[in-house]
């Protein structure tokens, strides 16, 4: 077998337009388990932060939260990357969300029982963090294994489908289940969708395996980015992820200030402006899924996604008013779904099988670097005002995709 070659898994079956990838059953499973495990992971986000406001009322406390949730991804995505290129996909992806199961079900006694602390609550997010750290790349690197090559754009596409919804419906059915039945039981409900999941996940039986990485743990790690930096292509798609994440997503952070000092649209503008760049999402990923089998030119489309994204922010930073904002975001999150999707997609089909849990690690290091961008477009919204500081990382997003268009003949002329 060839190292980009993407196993039968079974007879080709006949297509079901935007859910066609579901029609293999690996892959229905993992993409069940996926709703499952995004919701989960919602309500776990939405859950801490509460319970950790409950125990401290400083703000302070929630802006160290983000840090030490942050600060795993980052860290161990790479050695992620190496054990997935070197441990069976599946016993390792049930592996590490039982590991997270069981910070929750921790969390949950404790929470029941009046012993939390946030001395106790965090260290529990950051076990959870670590092993999140070690599921993403392997997440990421089983798809191409779960479908025939030819679904493969369809499957990415719809696996993106779970992150744009669930970030509205999760964090609403998290604050539901706090309100309604108390902390203790939304931390329970988180556990219990993640258990539901590893259900599912042991259920995939994957007929070839991917190529097993031997050695010990620098030397594949140092080849995992040597081949990054060495391949033009490679290295292209996940800067421009780091610019999107670092300069683009960093208007993210400032949605409070547009609503309430710009847009004069307050808590229920910032709804409002969260809800269409969730909407745009929804609908780019739809769309994408739809079309994903007769797609011809997706390096192109990948660019135009990308500096359509960057033109967006830069028109939303000096938008008048509460409803062209709306707008304008709606299509901020259509055009950064297909970029991002695509991107992704690029990276699956083109890193040879021995080398994609790493890559897939380095991509998931950018990918994740979203609060280092909320960061910095905080201290220049400080320094000056929040419309420059859009304005600026909408230019930055642009540029950087221009210059690959420019630049990288390989990534524009990808199929």
């Amino acid at each position: 077998m060839s190292e980009r070659t993407v196993p039968q898994v079974r007879p080709a079956a006949p297509r079901l337009a935007v859910f066609a990838a579901l029609s293999e059953p690996n892959y229905r499973r993992y993409w069940c388990g996926l709703v499952l495990y995004v919701v989960g992971w919602r309500i776990e986000w939405v859950s801490y932060g509460w319970l950790i406001w409950e125990l401290t009322r400083d703000p302070l406390y929630l802006g160290l939260y983000g840090l030490v949730e942050g600060v795993p991804l980052v860290l161990f995505q790479l050695f992620g990357g190496v054990l997935a290129d070197r441990a069976a996909p599946v016993r390792l992806l049930v592996g590490t969300q039982l590991g997270t199961a069981a910070t929750l079900v921790a969390a949950c006694a404790l929470t029941a029982v009046g012993g939390m602390r946030v001395e106790l609550a965090l260290p529990l997010v950051a076990l959870s963090a670590t092993c999140r750290a070690f599921e993403q790349p392997t997440r990421m690197a089983m798809v191409p294994w779960l479908v025939r090559r030819e679904l493969l754009p369809n499957a990415i596409a719809i696996g993106s489908l779970p992150w744009q919804s669930g970030r509205v419906l999760g964090p609403s059915l998290g604050g539901i289940l706090i309100a309604a039945c108390g902390t203790a039981v939304a931390f329970g409900t988180a556990a219990l969708a993640y258990l539901v999941a590893i259900g599912l996940y042991s259920r995939i039986r994957l007929v070839a395996a991917p190529p097993r990485v031997g050695g010990g743990v620098l030397r594949p790690l140092v080849q995992g980015l040597l081949f990054a930096a060495r391949h033009a292509l490679i290295a292209n798609l996940i800067l421009l992820t780091f610019f999107n994440s670092v300069f683009g997503m960093s208007y993210m952070a400032l949605l409070p200030v547009f609503s309430d000092q710009h847009l004069h649209g307050g808590s229920t503008g910032f709804g409002l402006l969260q809800a269409a760049n969730g909407l745009g999402a929804v609908t780019g990923t739809i769309l994408l899924a739809a079309t994903a089998s007769r797609l011809g030119q997706r390096g192109r489309l990948l660019l135009l996604g990308g500096l359509g994204f960057g033109v967006l922010l830069m028109a939303f930073s000096q938008v008048p008013t509460l409803a062209l904002g709306l707008a304008v975001l709606l299509l901020a999150g259509l055009s950064n779904t297909v970029y991002l999707t695509l991107v992704s997609t690029a990276l699956q089909e083109q890193v040879p099988s021995e080398l994609r849990g790493r890559v897939m690690g380095l991509f998931g290091i950018s990918y994740n670097l979203v609060p280092l961008g909320g960061l910095l477009g905080g201290a220049i919204a400080a320094a000056a005002d929040a419309r420059m500081a859009v304005l600026l990382g909408g230019a930055l997003v642009a540029l950087g995709t221009l210059a690959s268009l420019l630049l990288n003949p390989r990534l524009r002329t990808l199929p």
